[in-house]
This record gives C-alpha cells, structure tokens and sequence, in this order.
C-alpha cells in the first residue's frame, strides 16, 4: 500500500516537473521567434537596393552614370549546333 502511494506521488512530481520544463522551453521559444523576426527585418534592410546604392557611393567611390555615357548593346544569339543529315 505504501509502495503504491509512493509510486503515485512520485508520478504526479515528474508530471509537475515535466509541466513546468514544457512552460521554460515555450517561453525560449518565443523569444527565439521574436529575435528571428528582428534578423530577418534586418537582413531585408540590409540587402535593400538604397543601402547598396549607398554603400557603392561611400565605400567604391561609383556614381550614377551620366546621360550621355549610356550605350546600348544589342544581344545576339549565341552559337548552337549545326545539324547535318548523312542521307
């Protein structure tokens, strides 16, 4: 009889422990999920064309090209195989 009741306390215990790691781990878990939020709002400023455009300014020393200094190259099409029939 005793063993029993040991045995069902020693089971509600590990349940309540149980309970209370799945509460921490859900907890981490939001905080994972917002912080996940925050590097990706941040990787999308990073790669936004103003801040490249910036950054090619500053750093490379590049400028917006002038009117006059754009040429335009028609595309061609690019050799292919030549097909021949041994009739």
């Amino acid at each position: 009889m005793a063993f029993c009741l040991f045995s069902i306390i020693w089971l509600r215990a590990a349940i309540v422990d149980l309970e209370y790691e799945l509460g921490e781990l859900d907890t981490k878990r939001v905080a994972l999920l917002r912080e996940r939020k925050i590097v990706v709002a941040r990787r999308s400023n990073f790669y936004s064309s103003e801040k490249i455009e910036k950054v090619a300014m500053k750093r490379l020393g590049m400028a917006l090209p002038e009117r006059g200094n754009i040429y335009y190259v028609n595309a061609t099409p690019g050799a292919s195989t030549y097909r021949t029939s041994m009739k």
